[in-house]
C-alpha cells in the first residue's frame, strides 16, 4: 500500500528527528510514508491546533491544548477509531500519566509519544554540588551560577510547579486559578531568585537555557526548574555534559509539584485515511519503537520500557535513572 500523509512536528532534534527516523522504518515495511514538516518550540506551544488540523494528517502536541481539542473535536477520538481496549492497554505503560493527560471526556485524543517534567539540572564537570533547597538556589543565583527560562510561556510553567508544589495544583475544580495568598507567595519566591539573574532569562525558553549551561564558555552551571532534554546528557551532543535530576526541594523536604511536559501525536478530524494515520501513531507509541528507533534517533520515549531498561538509560546518558 502507497499512501503519503504529511505531520507537523517540532524543530529540534528531540521533536523532529525521532519521527523522521521511525517513519522511515515504518514506511519500508508497510508503504505509508509521513513528511514532517516542523514548527519552531514557540509555535508548537502557542499555535491553534484546529488550524493545523486542516493542513497536516498528524499533529503533535502539547497537552494543555487537549480542552480546545475536545471542545472543538479537531482530532479524531484514537480509541473509537484503534478500539479502548488497545488505548488503554498502552496507557498502562506509561511513564507518569503522560498518556492520561491526552485523555479528556472519556476519550483518548492523542498518545504520548515523548514524556517529560519539570527537572533541575546542572554541568556535569560543575564544581559545585546542586543545590537542594530553594534559599541554595538563590545563594547560586547571586554567584552567578544560574539561569532559568522565564519568558512567558516558562515562567507560567514554573509558576504551576511551585503553586502544586506549595500544596496548591490546578485542578480546574474552583474558579479561582490559585488562593491569592498561595500566588503571592510564589511570586515572592520566584523574585528572590530571578532578581539576581541575567535579564536575558527573561526572554530564555527550556532550549536556550540548555544551549547556553552547555556551552563551553559559560559561567552559569545549574537551573532549578526546565523540562528536561536527554539529548544534552548524551555525549557528544554537546561540548558539555548536562545532568538532569530533582527539583529543589519544598516545604515538606520532597522534590514534588513538577508539572508534567511531553509531546503527544494525534490524527486531524480532516485526515482522508484516518484509521493509516491512527494506526501509525499507535506504532510509534509502542514499547518497541520507543525503546529502539525513536531513542536512537535523540527521541525521549514516553513508554516505561525505555525509562526502566538499563541499554536505554546508557544511550540517554543516565537521564531516565535520574529523572525517573
Amino acid at each position: 500500500m502507497r499512501l503519503q500523509l504529511k505531520g507537523s512536528s517540532w524543530a529540534h532534534t528531540r521533536g523532529h528527528d525521532p519521527l523522521v527516523a521511525a517513519c522511515a522504518e515504518y514506511e519500508r515495511s508497510t508503504g505509508i510514508a509521513v513528511e514532517w514538516v516542523a514548527r519552531t518550540l514557540t509555535e508548537f506551544g502557542v499555535l491553534d491546533v484546529g488550524t493545523l488540523a486542516r493542513e497536516f494528517d498528524l499533529v503533535v502536541i502539547d497537552h494543555p491544548h487537549i480542552g480546545g481539542i475536545a471542545a472543538e473535536h479537531s482530532l479524531i477520538a484514537l480509541d473509537e477509531v484503534l478500539g479502548a481496549d488497545v488505548v488503554d492497554a498502552l496507557g498502562e505503560g506509561s511513564p507518569g500519566r503522560s498518556h492520561q493527560s491526552y485523555a479528556l471526556d472519556g476519550r483518548q485524543w492523542a498518545v504520548a509519544i515523548d514524556a517529560a517534567c519539570q527537572v533541575s539540572v546542572h554541568r556535569h564537570d560543575a564544581d559545585g554540588s546542586a543545590p537542594r533547597s530553594w534559599s541554595d538556589v538563590e545563594r547560586l543565583a547571586r554567584e552567578g551560577a544560574v539561569l532559568w527560562p522565564l519568558n512567558p510561556v516558562d515562567s507560567q510553567a514554573s509558576f504551576l510547579t511551585f503553586a502544586a508544589q506549595l500544596g496548591s495544583p490546578i485542578d480546574g475544580t474552583t474558579t479561582d486559578f490559585v488562593p491569592v495568598d498561595v500566588g503571592l507567595e510564589v511570586f515572592e519566591r520566584m523574585h528572590s531568585i530571578a532578581r539576581h539573574l541575567d535579564r536575558a532569562c527573561f526572554d530564555m525558553n527550556a532550549i536556550d537555557v540548555l544551549e547556553s549551561l552547555s556551552a563551553p564558555e559559560s559561567e552559569a552551571w545549574y537551573c532549578p526548574l526546565v523540562f528536561g532534554y536527554t539529548n544534552y546528557a548524551r555525549r557528544g551532543y554537546r561540548p558539555s555534559l548536562l545532568r538532569f535530576g530533582d527539583i529543589p526541594l519544598g516545604n515538606d523536604g520532597e522534590p514534588s509539584g513538577a508539572l508534567l511536559g511531553g509531546v503527544g501525536l494525534g490524527v486531524s478530524q480532516h485526515c482522508k485515511h484516518p484509521e493509516e494515520a491512527a494506526r501509525l501513531a499507535l506504532w510509534l507509541a509502542s514499547a518497541d519503537v520507543q525503546a529502539g528507533v525513536f531513542l536512537e534517533a535523540g527521541g525521549q520515549p514516553a513508554h516505561a520500557s525505555a525509562w526502566n531498561d538499563s541499554a536505554a538509560n546508557d544511550t540517554a546518558g543516565g537521564f531516565f535513572a535520574d529523572v525517573r
